[in-house]
């Protein structure tokens, strides 16, 4: 235990509160006993939980699966704001990077949303203030018309030179999909730059931060390639994030890959395989289900042009998530636990929005159960 020596005791309690919060998210048990229950049910039993307090605080203003989703959505953003508030020094600063994919998240719902017309509290259900953007920026970019204002707005944002560069084609067909692709370009780029500095607990992360990006491109990839027309070899290196554990030269070919023996052949070299065929002995149940069968999965649908299955997108996630708390567990005094318990947070805050919209649906629990996320 001589490192333990050289880390900041400040990191030690940090990291332990962290893994103490993890411990208190629910557990598939409980999933199991509000799959059960009513909406009023479920809002009963939120509203004892001492974790749920702004069940209570909004039920004057909210009802039914209103209630629950505006609830969990801002208990979020505070489990997020008092993530940031316990981070000391670099892991503070690693988390706050981590948290901005809720910027751009946020900010591209309310750019979509304001060309295409959607009503705005359809939006502002969507959005977490998580970032460095708060409510109240947000609400206010909510407020405008058209997508000039709302970039206009956003010219203190640090992203702002990206929207910059598209603000002429801003609703023009294909150019969210552009900014989005840069936006995460940038944001993953700062990421592992600031991981690769030398910080104390954040090199530990480099390697789940290749996986993440080898999982977004292929999800890329496969987006692309399920567009209604094809495009060229260009639009594919423009759209893949660098710094994966798979080359952009990989994910080139496989794009070009003409025949199901080519395609197999350079898939099977791929970091997703394995990953996919974990996932689909798990969804499956089927301890035979080999990388050969994934990569023979994936062509089927690749060569339809159809996307891949829900379930195995979702089983291919609880992977990502299994895999982050595994590296959390070897290295305790890093930020792997600090995002191992908000990356946990923000899927049970997402399973209890697909309960609640579900049963508001009046969907049945197997099909519900499809969308939770363990």
């Amino acid at each position: 235990m001589a490192l333990r020596g050289m880390i900041s005791p400040s990191y030690i309690y940090a990291c332990t509160r962290f893994r103490v919060r993890r411990t208190k998210l629910l557990p598939r048990d409980a999933y199991r006993r509000i799959m059960q229950m009513g909406i009023p049910e479920i809002i009963t039993h939120l509203g004892r939980q001492e974790e749920y307090q702004e069940i209570m605080d909004l039920a004057g203003d909210f009802s039914g699966a209103r209630l629950i989703e505006e609830a969990v959505n801002r208990n979020l953003a505070r489990s997020f704001r008092g993530a940031m508030a316990i981070a000391p020094g670099s892991l503070h600063t690693l988390t706050g990077e981590y948290l901005a994919r809720w910027d751009i998240a946020n900010v591209m719902a309310i750019l979509r949303g304001t060309v295409h017309h959607i009503p705005r509290q359809q939006i502002r259900d969507l959005l977490i203030p998580a970032g460095e953007l708060d409510r109240a920026l947000l609400d206010r970019l909510l407020s405008f018309t058209t997508c000039g204002e709302a970039l206009d707005a956003l010219q203190g944002w640090r992203l702002y030179p990206i929207l910059a560069e598209h603000y002429r084609v801003c609703g023009e067909e294909g150019a969210f999909a552009r900014i989005e692709d840069e936006l995460y370009q940038r944001y993953y780029a700062g990421l592992l730059g600031l991981a690769r500095s030398g910080c104390s607990g954040c090199q530990e992360l480099i390697p789940y931060l290749r996986f993440e990006i080898d999982i977004t491109n292929m999800k890329n990839l496969l987006r692309l390639h399920c567009a209604r027309e094809a495009c060229d070899i260009t639009l594919v290196d423009q759209t893949m994030i660098p710094g994966g554990n798979m080359s952009i030269d990989l994910l080139r070919r496989l794009y070009g890959a003409g025949t199901e023996a080519e395609f197999t052949s350079i898939f099977l070299q791929t970091t997703i395989v394995p990953v996919l065929a974990r996932a689909v002995r798990e969804l499956r149940q089927d301890p035979n289900f080999s990388s050969t069968d994934a990569a023979e999965l994936v062509w089927r649908r690749w060569h339809q042009h159809l996307r891949p299955v829900h379930e195995i997108e979702m089983a291919i996630t609880r992977i990502r998530l299994q895999q982050m708390d595994a590296l959390s567990r070897r290295y305790p005094f890093s930020v792997l636990p600090v995002l191992a318990y908000l990356e946990r947070k923000r899927y049970e805050v997402a399973n209890l929005r697909a309960i609640a919209r579900g049963k508001a649906f009046g969907l049945p629990a197997d099909r519900i159960w499809q969308y939770i996320v363990l």
